[in-house]
């Protein structure tokens, strides 16, 4: 299992409107083995967490949580598809569903951020 993931950093690309990640938002991921972490801050979200585990090296699920700005404490689950572009860059299709509150689903993409 490669450790892709270890140590990128993202930013999104695009988010279905019931969301709460936009293009302020970072992701900031580890990964050791099978096992993802990230946490992610920007936007509406003061701090998030997510935890997640590796079934390929394409695929991968987490489960979330954040609290936004104004206080609210939201969690969700996503299935995650790693895309490797012709740069090297990695790409993020995500399709999730929040946990609490409406219960509703969504898709979002995230791209990298290259550091240089």
């Amino acid at each position: 299992m490669l450790n892709i993931l270890n140590q990128k950093v993202f930013m999104s690309l695009s988010n279905t409107a019931n969301g709460d990640v936009n293009g302020a938002t970072r992701f900031y991921y580890q990964q050791k083995g099978k096992t993802i972490q990230a946490t992610y801050t920007g936007g509406v979200v003061q701090t998030g967490t997510l935890l997640g585990k590796m079934f390929t090296d394409e695929q991968f699920e987490f489960y979330f949580q954040h609290m936004t700005l104004s206080g609210k404490l939201k969690a969700g689950y996503c299935q995650a598809r790693i895309i490797l572009l012709d740069n090297d860059v990695i790409k993020l299709e995500q399709n999730w569903h929040w946990l609490n509150g409406d219960g509703s689903t969504g898709y979002s993409e995230l791209i990298e951020v290259v550091l240089n």
